[in-house]
């Protein structure tokens, strides 16, 4: 037996270790990309989806406050009655019958959300990024 003969045989354990850690970050990364595409919104998406859900319950009052705003203490530059003229049952689009969260554009503080309500498609909102508040696109 020589010198070398007993050199390679340690190596089976280093290439299972190599092979383990090569395979989980080909995983972590094609799980990043994967929430990247489909879910890194998800949070401003449900919340625009709250928010129709309460108007298509027709709980005004409580859809209001999505705005950051409230009957007692409305938002200076959306007074309540201008919420009603938006999506109050005798607004343009009616009562909120059906509706679908469309796509989704991340912004440096918050994302662009496409929405269409009883089959029309309707202004962009915009989801802050911190508070969750919503607002028309461009705010």
């Amino acid at each position: 037996m020589g010198y070398l003969d007993q050199y390679a045989q340690g190596s089976g354990v280093f290439d299972k270790l190599v092979k383990v850690v090569v395979y989980s970050l080909l995983a972590a990364t094609l799980g990043y990309c994967f929430y990247w595409l489909f879910f890194r919104n998800w949070r401003e998406e449900r919340q625009v989806q709250r928010f129709l859900t309460t108007v298509q319950e027709q709980r005004f009052e409580d859809a209001y406050q999505y705005w950051g705003c409230s009957v007692a203490e409305p938002c200076r530059d959306y007074l309540f009655d201008e919420f009603l003229e938006d999506w109050g049952p005798q607004s343009r689009i009616g009562p909120v019958k059906a509706f679908e969260v469309g796509r989704s554009y991340t912004q440096p503080n918050g994302a662009i959300i496409e929405l269409s309500v009883n089959g029309v498609k309707q202004s962009n909102l915009w989801v802050d990024g911190v508070t969750e508040m919503l607002s028309y696109f461009p705010y």
